[in-house]
């Protein structure tokens, strides 16, 4: 059994809405917005991040398949929003039940798509005083490989050539401190 059929119906709620869960609680976690702005741009990358993982061949079933949920519940997203005080925990139990019923290839594959998604929101909007949006084409694609070398970062003073602002760099650490442990 593959995917999110091995796990019990409260097992795939958590797994399939942790994803979407983890984009908005960085897309919110700093108070540096002005306007609706940042959080529509930070919400699109979360969404193009999603749809990237959920038709990667390289991200697995279950990956794939929770990427694919997150994105097909868009009906939960407003409750899954309105859950989010105890992310980082919901977190810790997700990636116990991918280490208690998955493969180590399916964890580390499932922390990669969750640093991923939260880089990519974080990066989305920087919070400067200019208050520019990312650029598309060349630039975007080059963010995107910064975000896939920042999968690999431990080092705090690595986020700061991200514009990441301080909030987000913090909460990207608390992530990255679950998922490791």
């Amino acid at each position: 059994m593959s995917g999110l059929q091995r796990f019990v119906p409260n097992e795939r709620e958590l797994l399939s809405g942790v994803f979407y869960r983890i984009g908005y609680w960085i897309s919110h976690v700093d108070d540096t917005d002005e306007g609706d702005e940042s959080e529509k741009i930070e919400h699109d990358h979360l969404i193009r991040t999603l749809t990237k993982i959920s038709n990667s061949p390289k991200a697995g079933a279950l990956v794939v398949e929770m990427a694919q949920e997150s994105l097909r519940q868009e009906q939960s997203w407003l409750r899954w929003e309105s859950a989010n005080d105890d992310i980082l925990k919901d977190v810790s139990a997700c990636a116990g039940l991918i280490k208690g019923q998955g493969t180590p290839e399916e964890y580390k594959i499932f922390s990669k798509a969750c640093m991923m998604i939260a880089t990519a929101v974080a990066h989305a909007f920087r919070e400067e005083p200019d208050n520019m949006p990312e650029a598309e084409g060349y630039f975007a694609w080059l963010t995107e490989k910064a975000n896939t070398l920042v999968l690999s970062l431990t080092d705090k003073e690595g986020l700061k050539d991200l514009s990441i602002s301080p909030e987000e760099d913090n909460a990207l650490h608390e992530l990255w401190d679950v998922l490791k442990s």
